[in-house]
């Protein structure tokens, strides 16, 4: 494709861009650190999960939404800063494809002629049809009309029985004197040739930019490319996001971790007051006897038969098969954490998947704790 990239405003776009780059990465890091920053304020004394206890949900549940809205916040930022880039790049695609296009369309070309010295593809034209003729040949044919920078070339299908393609005129663009438009409904281009007018039928995208190339193709030497160490620098540059991307990771990877600890007199503050039935205190001797144990536990017994809050039955009469299950179904959430933050870490997975199925892992792993509380397991505390 190197032939077709001569068009001098797609490298000044490209180095535009490339100059660009860096300052738009270190706005995005930069602002990534501030709400970091502000996610670690949020979150502070939270990130051990094991410690969570239930008349914290509600609290969690507003840091949550707290921290879904900063991660909307940063994207929307992001989107900001890129916003003008993003629409250069998708202006500069679209010529890009178009090139590509007449490259493809210049393979039927080669097969049946060659360019000469000097000579560069400008653009093609397939499913064009000679209507009509004062002086060629075949005046009756369809096929892809080329233009380079010196000559107009028609190649198509003729014959009736055996076909086969051929060149059906190729003439130098000095000899073409206008294009002009024929027909009042149906209308077709008209080129004017010192040597008469060839009439051709094609679609309205066609009629409307074909003068338009064949002026280009005239004054070509205005859009060619001659400086070739400039599209050479231009391909070896390496425009990457990995810096600003790791940079990243490693600020997620610090909010998540659990080694964030506080102190138990910072972590007070943010417990709010259990709303509904809660498990009554009973203080007991450091010096009980088996028949305080004894009528500790029927006393026990009877308190949670009474407030049975969650529907689960007497906690203390669960059977140590039951208890195993849930403390395997725990060990399995723990690893079913672990396993999604690994897959965050080597990209695996987006943000927003991680976001979702750590929430609901979570979720999962409360209630699979506070049952296990109120099962054998509180047994064994008391």
């Amino acid at each position: 494709m190197a032939k077709f990239l001569h068009y001098k405003w797609l490298e000044d776009q490209l180095e535009t861009i490339q100059e660009e780059i860096p300052a738009l990465k270190n706005r995005i890091v930069s602002q990534a650190e501030i709400v970091a920053k502000q996610m670690a304020a949020e979150t502070k004394g939270l990130m051990d999960y094991p410690s969570w206890t239930a008349d914290q949900f509600p609290f969690i549940t507003g840091v949550t939404n707290r921290i879904t809205e900063l991660g909307e916040r940063y994207k929307l930022h992001v989107d900001e800063t890129l916003q003008s880039v993003r629409a250069r790049l998708d202006e500069l695609r679209g010529h890009i494809n178009g090139l590509d296009y007449y490259r493809r369309e210049f393979a039927g070309f080669y097969r049946h002629s060659e360019l000469e010295v000097n000579e560069l593809p400008v653009c093609a034209f397939p499913r064009v049809r000679v209507t009509g003729s004062n002086f060629l040949k075949h005046d009756k044919a369809t096929g892809t009309l080329y233009i380079t920078n010196r000559r107009f070339i028609f190649i198509a299908k003729t014959g009736t029985l055996r076909k086969r393609t051929e060149v059906i005129f190729d003439f130098p663009l000095l000899y073409l004197s206008g294009i002009e438009e024929d027909g009042r409904f149906r209308k077709r281009l008209v080129l004017k040739l010192k040597q008469g007018d060839i009439k051709l039928s094609c679609s309205e995208q066609t009629q409307r930019v074909l003068p338009d190339y064949a002026e280009i193709a005239k004054r070509f030497d205005r859009y060619v490319q001659t400086d070739l160490q400039r599209v050479r620098r231009l391909e070896q540059h390496d425009v990457s996001a990995t810096d600003a991307r790791m940079r990243i990771d490693e600020m997620v990877y610090s909010l998540l971790s659990r080694d964030r600890h506080v102190s138990p007199s910072e972590r007070a503050p943010r417990r709010i007051a259990r709303t509904g039935w809660s498990r009554p205190t009973i203080e007991r001797s450091p010096t009980m006897t088996a028949g305080d144990h004894d009528r500790f536990r029927t006393e026990l017994e009877g308190i949670l038969q009474r407030n049975d809050g969650w529907g689960i039955g007497p906690r203390i009469g669960a059977s140590n098969t039951e208890t195993s299950s849930l403390r395997q179904t725990a060990q399995n959430i723990e690893n079913e954490i672990r396993d999604t933050i690994h897959l965050l870490r080597t990209g695996r997975i987006v943000p927003e998947d991680f976001v979702r199925r750590y929430r609901g892992l979570m979720r999962d792993s409360f209630e699979i704790r506070r049952r296990m509380e109120y099962y054998g397991d509180c047994r064994m505390e008391w």
